[in-house]
């Protein structure tokens, strides 16, 4: 049997709901940060290589460029594997891996998280990620969320996900907040 073309899943909602919880109390778990952030740097990769029409070959692991039209070889060694435009498409449509406006903020993410080193560097770009917005191209406007590409759910679900989440402690949440911009003004203002 071909192996067919895969994408990184969306996130389960539980698995943030535990982050931003423990966050929340004081309790910094990082093996739940990593998991949360490598799980979400994993969905934006494949995003950015759908932006680039590209694929990783499930057969060997070659990322390579899928043409507009006809089928196209694995450029590999010793690989046949092959797909078609149609293919990759479907593949698109079974993982909800069309990026729509949101491209900028998923290849910041990717760019950036592997740099990071602390826990705090890595929950503010997981919660930068998490909260940002698909963007008009000619108003440069915000227009939805992108969470519903990153989470399990659709987007009534996730919507009402992130609302709840907000709520967990309102304090709480507000102290992280107040932390969060100030952390991250801190980065902006550094030379």
């Amino acid at each position: 049997m071909t192996p067919r073309i895969r994408w990184a899943p969306r996130l389960q909602p539980l698995l943030l709901e535990r982050l931003y919880e423990s966050d929340a109390k004081g309790i910094r778990n990082v093996e739940l940060c990593d998991d949360v952030g490598l799980r979400l740097h994993a969905r934006c990769r494949a995003f950015v290589l759908v932006d680039r029409s590209e694929v990783d070959c499930p057969a060997c692991g070659q990322v390579f460029v899928v043409a507009a039209s006809g089928t196209t070889r694995c450029p590999a060694d010793g690989c046949d594997w092959s797909t078609t435009r149609r293919d990759y498409a479907e593949s698109l449509r079974r993982h909800y891996a069309h990026t729509g406006r949101a491209i900028a903020a998923f290849s910041r993410f990717h760019a950036r998280y592997p740099g990071a080193r602390s826990y705090n560097d890595k929950i503010l770009l997981i919660d930068e990620l998490v909260h940002s917005f698909h963007v008009e191209e000619a108003s440069q406007s915000p227009v939805k969320s992108v969470a519903s590409k990153l989470l399990e759910g659709n987007k009534t679900e996730v919507i009402r996900f992130l609302d709840q989440l907000s709520a967990v402690d309102p304090a709480e949440k507000e102290r992280w907040r107040k932390v969060a911009s100030e952390t991250l003004h801190q980065r902006i203002v550094k030379p």
